[in-house]
């Protein structure tokens, strides 16, 4: 299995482009690889069909390979309705259905005409899958962010709306499951759903089997901020991050601080499960006073208005410097990346009155 990371950056770009640029960059990247994240992509298919992919006058068959029924489409298009945002996008689409050894039966052959309709549905359901709401994605794919603990993903909905079809990249802290390896990942897999050209990462201290076309998970602590810098310097920036793990205070922060850097302006650090920022045991305090990760985050908004304060041109924080947003839910904090650089109110609005 080789290493789709490269490849699938490439790609994702390239799905909206035109169709030379495309066709170009799929020869660059070998058809080969290609094909095989779009059948990463596709998955398993209950039906008895065939899928003949064909690029630069050459075709593969994949799928049941020795099925009667055939769907054939160019190795772009299936990219293309994959990752692109065409709302019909597969021009090259031909379908070859079985022969019909009985048509003496109307009833028995329109039965199978609608089994042959489900099965090319199937395959390109798969190819372009149906934009389903976060709220319906967690509980499908076994998250915890709706309906079980939490409530989050209406407040997520809000947020990441402007970003679902983009090329986000994402790490989240914590993918769930405890020291068990081959649990959680529930989110992981929901945000792959949900960011169809998005490339989703999960960090975990316990090594997770969690697998999917577009996750990668990294075994590290949460805590260590020298490991948390190398990895946003090797696998960022970062759109969207969001920290779903420990939830002990200090190690919220201590995260915020290393991975903050390795946000893209326009992007997001999400932190969830504030609700230990009053809970003494996990290093939090009744007032959520400093040192705790909500005393951390009020301590952003202040960071947020300081032209009024100081000359905006001065030695801010990095933090004061580059955050333009935050926004707080019940238990949850959206912080946003941009340049603070507005400038304060007169100096003679100050003593006016």
């Amino acid at each position: 299995m080789f290493d789709r990371r490269p490849v699938l950056t490439t790609l994702l770009q390239a799905a909206t482009a035109g169709r030379d640029l495309l066709d170009d960059t799929i020869r660059k990247l070998t058809p080969a690889a290609v094909t095989e994240i779009v059948l990463a992509e596709i998955g398993k298919v209950e039906h008895d069909v065939r899928l003949d992919l064909h690029f630069d006058g050459e075709t593969t068959s994949h799928l049941q390979t020795a099925a009667e029924l055939v769907i054939t489409l160019s190795l772009a298009d299936a990219v293309r309705g994959l990752y692109g945002t065409d709302e019909r996008p597969w021009p090259s689409l031909a379908v070859r259905t079985p022969a019909d050894e009985d048509t003496t039966d109307p009833r028995a052959w329109f039965g199978r005409r609608h089994g042959i309709g489900q099965a090319v549905d199937a395959v390109l359901s798969a190819l372009k899958p149906a934009e389903a709401d976060l709220g319906s994605l967690s509980v499908a794919l076994g998250s915890d962010k709706w309906g079980d603990l939490h409530w989050y993903t209406q407040h997520y909905e809000r947020h990441f709306a402007r970003l679902r079809t983009e090329p986000v990249r994402l790490l989240e802290i914590g993918i769930g499951g405890y020291d068990d390896p081959d649990r959680g990942g529930g989110s992981l897999r929901m945000w792959q759903r949900y960011f169809r050209r998005g490339l989703v990462h999960g960090l975990d201290i316990t090594p997770k089997t969690v697998t999917g076309p577009r996750i990668t998970t990294i075994q590290g602590d949460q805590s260590d901020a020298e490991f948390l810098d190398r990895l946003g310097r090797e696998l960022g920036p970062f759109d969207v991050i969001i920290d779903d793990g420990s939830h002990l205070n200090d190690h919220v922060q201590i995260s915020f601080h290393a991975l903050f850097p390795h946000v893209r302006p326009g992007g997001l650090y999400v932190v969830e499960d504030l609700q230990t920022a009053y809970w003494p045991r996990w290093g939090g305090h009744p007032s959520a006073a400093d040192g705790t990760s909500m005393g951390m985050l009020k301590s952003f908004v202040d960071g947020l208005n300081q032209a009024e304060v100081r000359d905006p041109r001065g030695e801010g924080s990095y933090v004061e410097r580059n955050i333009s947003g935050i926004s707080f839910h019940h238990n949850i904090a959206f912080v946003e990346k941009g340049l603070n650089a507005e400038e304060g109110g007169p100096e003679f609005l100050r003593t006016l009155f």
